[in-house]
């Protein structure tokens, strides 16, 4: 009897060292090698996942929690953080706190520079002292599977933002698009809006692309649409013509209200013309209009032939827009 009992004790000492054991071990990052978590035993929660909370990391603090229907996330960055900017990465969690996503970002060591797009916010952004709740997840193909739209910055004065589209299936989280080289923080250049009637959204994103005309902040916008159709982000630029007419106008208008012109307006104007058909015209009008740069051109040693055929050789190689009107009405230089 005695010896039942020693062996009963034995048992519940260590299930109680066991539980302890796992209540405080720390959630290891070096087992985040994929970008989809298939099996919670390569994930560990700290004592915080088992109260309901968000869990922590090891070696991270956490930046922010998002509230995603049935999901939710997390924004961490490495502690302690250099002067600069420290690993950071965003997990996405299921209703029993396990992880089923991964993505790896940079952040800053001040400020975060990644973000989930706020569909109740401006420009994505949440608005601070707004009594409406941000809302980060919304159903953009209407096929009744929400999304979110993760922007990640990559640092740097001169360079971009990559967007990554999650869908929030019943199963689990897809990745369903990414749209890399996005000019600026997120979402300075990314609108989200319907163009057509049909039940699908729109991303509406510019891409500054560099000429030998000069560098980043000279750089023309190139603009790109992509629709949520099939479970996947579909570029469909060629088929808004009339989106594309409208921007059109709307850069000359600022060409003829702006007392000093820049450069980067002058070579989106020039992509503007030859994305709704009107290639000649948009060579003919960025070397008549290329004179007024001719001293910034001289101070950075670039040659005008040399700028001029940079900036032919992208529009040769941009798509033309189906349009509904004549594209002749809608450039009136």
């Amino acid at each position: 009897m005695e010896k039942g009992e020693n062996i009963v004790s034995i048992a519940l000492a260590a299930l109680v060292l066991l539980a302890v054991v796992g209540v405080h071990r720390r959630w290891n990052p070096a087992s985040l090698a994929a970008d989809v978590a298939t099996s919670a035993e390569d994930f560990i929660l700290s004592s915080a996942g088992i109260r309901g909370e968000v869990p922590e990391i090891a070696g991270y603090e956490r930046l922010q929690t998002f509230f995603l229907g049935n999901y939710r996330a997390a924004l961490y960055r490495a502690t302690p953080a250099p002067l600069v900017f420290a690993p950071g990465r965003l997990v996405v969690y299921n209703r029993t706190d396990q992880p089923v996503f991964r993505l790896d970002t940079l952040e800053g060591s001040k400020d975060s520079w990644s973000a989930l797009y706020d569909f109740t916010g401006r420009h994505g952004l949440p608005v601070p002292g707004a009594r409406a709740r941000p809302s980060y997840a919304r159903d953009l193909s209407g096929d009744g599977d929400p999304v979110v739209v993760f922007g990640q910055y990559s640092g740097g004065e001169h360079c971009c933002t990559v967007v990554t589209v999650l869908e929030l299936g019943k199963d689990g989280v897809t990745t369903i698009g990414r749209i890399d080289g996005i000019g600026g923080l997120p979402f300075e250049g990314l609108e989200i809006r319907k163009l057509g009637k049909e039940p699908a959204w729109q991303c509406i994103v510019r891409h500054p692309t560099v000429t030998a005309c000069g560098d980043n902040f000279d750089a023309p916008d190139v603009p790109a649409i992509y629709s949520f159709a099939g479970g996947r982000l579909v570029d469909e630029t060629a088929n808004f013509g009339d989106y594309l007419q409208s921007t059109l106008r709307q850069n000359l208008a600022k060409w003829r209200l702006e007392r000093v012109h820049t450069l980067s307006l002058l070579q989106t104007l020039a992509v503007d013309d030859a994305m709704v058909g009107l290639k000649d015209e948009a060579k003919r009008f960025f070397a008549l209009n290329l004179s007024q740069f001719m001293p910034t051109l001289e101070g950075r040693h670039v040659d005008p032939n040399t700028c001029i055929d940079s900036l032919e050789s992208l529009v040769d190689r941009l798509p033309v827009a189906d349009l509904k009107a004549d594209p002749a009405e809608a450039s009136k230089h």
